[in-house]
């Protein structure tokens, strides 16, 4: 007799069971202690690297002095102690500024860079006024002046029938503070060099 459309249907919907091989006896259990063997060796494995992972960031926070960081890392700046001192009391200086001897330094610099062989141009006199100001001011520090801090300024221009005005205003210690000035003139320019010396406690 032919089959019925229904029993076809479920013929074909009827999922076909692969083939099972049977277990040979004792099998199961080695691989079972061979997985978890495994398993054991990758967790110790991974708590190793976790703990030279640990380790190492400690040792990159903490902050050893010659130590180098490891390579593609940027070393991280280190902060220096803030020195704290007592107060002296002391109003005066102990090696108080001598403003004779800063004229003849500035006299002595600006006499030897300006002399009748200068000829002014506007991009090497920008240089050369730098170049001057450091000189002046690192000579004066040579004295060793206590408590002073200094404001070197050299002003270089060529004339032509221009005016020049300048002005420059502080406030300051009449007693303690002050300033020098010096001026170079030739037929062709002229340079000025003002020099603040200012007291602070």
């Amino acid at each position: 007799m032919a089959d019925s459309p229904e029993e076809r249907r479920s013929k074909e919907v009827a999922p076909v069971a692969a083939p099972t091989k049977e277990a040979e006896p004792g099998k199961g259990k080695k691989e079972k202690k061979d997985k978890s063997a495994a398993e054991g060796k990758d967790k110790a494995a991974k708590g190793e690297k976790q703990q030279l992972s640990n380790s190492q960031r400690g040792s990159l926070t903490k902050s050893h002095i010659g130590v180098a960081a490891p390579m593609g890392m940027g070393a991280a700046p280190v902060a220096k102690p803030t020195m704290r001192y007592m107060p002296t009391y002391r109003l005066e200086s102990k090696n108080p500024l001598n403003k004779e001897r800063v004229e003849n330094i500035i006299k002595a610099v600006m006499n030897r860079h300006y002399n009748d062989e200068y000829m002014f141009h506007p991009k090497h006199s920008l240089h050369m006024a730098a170049q001057v100001s450091e000189e002046i001011k690192n000579r004066i520090k040579l004295n060793n002046y206590d408590r002073y801090r200094y404001i070197v300024l050299v002003t270089v221009g060529e004339f032509l029938m221009q005016g020049l005005y300048s002005m420059v205003n502080f406030l300051w210690d009449a007693e303690k503070d002050g300033f020098v000035t010096y001026r170079v003139e030739r037929p062709s320019y002229f340079a000025v060099c003002t020099t603040f010396y200012l007291y602070y406690d």
